[in-house]
């Protein structure tokens, strides 16, 4: 989320991005015991970060989420975020202009909100107090959020809007869910896999979408599920899997057939055909690139 944004709105290279999600969460406490992650200090460090970063690039930290300014051609990212009264049901930050929900939040609270993981992140209350909602990160079921960015695309472009390609960026398949010996922390572990994870919805898409060209999920296969939040910094061994994956000859087909269909902007498919499925770039026809 943090970096669909950066790339989408801030208008940030990859390595612009890169550094920047290294430089936050550097600075952020995570553990694997959670009495010991001080989760004000977290959100305290990681507002202050925001605000830092949105004025390096003219920002005004009070700038809302949904901002009317035409003048600035930036790209239509989508942020979602659940509340604590309910899980389940994505609540929508847009950066344009939409009907529907009353809430327009600053840039910042709608970071904030979508990220606000429980065990890390303090909640995040938006709205007049009377109204107010409290945000505690991606809803239950969304952290892939594929088919809801398909769909939203579909209202602001139009279902005759044709695709060039749609790019699904996993962060590795994760481990077999299970019990094991310690009963509290096998719960524990397995309810924070279900609400992270990202492979139902894309095993979904496999199945649905096998036979259109335009969409491509790209998922190391392997190694990746050993890694947690603490090994953010530990980037040797996930490139070296990541390099073995993208070395795979079917994967490399299908990157060298995503490149031309991307050069050559071929839109085979309309996104009513898709109904159903952040947009961080858009030109002739639409290119929908979504990471997790």
């Amino acid at each position: 989320r943090f970096l669909a944004f950066i790339l989408g709105y801030l208008r940030m290279n990859v390595n612009q991005g890169i550094d920047a999600l290294f430089a936050v969460t550097a600075l952020l406490s995570f553990d694997d015991c959670m009495e010991d992650i001080d989760r004000e200090s977290n959100s305290t460090i990681l507002k202050e970060f925001l605000e830092s970063m949105l004025q390096k690039r003219g920002i005004s930290p009070e700038t809302k989420m949904s901002n009317t300014d035409d003048s600035l051609k930036r790209s239509k990212v989508v942020l979602y975020a659940a509340t604590s009264t309910n899980i389940s049901h994505p609540h929508v930050f847009r950066a344009y202009p939409s009907r529907g929900s009353n809430l327009n939040p600053t840039i910042i609270e709608a970071l904030c909100a979508t990220m606000a993981i429980q065990s890390h992140f303090l909640p995040v209350k938006i709205g007049p107090r009377r109204t107010q909602q409290s945000f505690i990160g991606g809803p239950l079921g969304a952290n892939n959020p594929t088919r809801l960015l398909l769909e939203e695309a579909g209202k602001v472009f139009g279902k005759n809007r044709r695709v060039a390609r749609i790019v699904s960026l996993g962060c590795g398949l994760p481990r077999a869910l299970s019990i094991g010996s310690s009963e509290n922390m096998s719960i524990h572990r397995i309810l924070k896999d279900i609400t992270t994870d990202c492979e139902m919805v894309a095993n979904e898409l496999a199945s649905r979408l096998s036979r259109i060209d335009a969409y491509l999920r790209l998922n190391v296969i392997r190694g990746m599920e050993s890694f947690d939040m603490k090994g953010w910094d530990h980037l040797g061994a996930i490139e070296t899997h990541t390099e073995n994956y993208l070395a795979m000859g079917d994967v490399s087909k299908s990157l060298d057939n995503s490149l031309r269909r991307l050069r050559a902007r071929i839109g085979s498919i309309t996104l009513g055909q898709l109904s159903g499925y952040t947009v961080l770039y858009l030109d002739a026809d639409v290119d929908i690139v979504i990471s997790q």
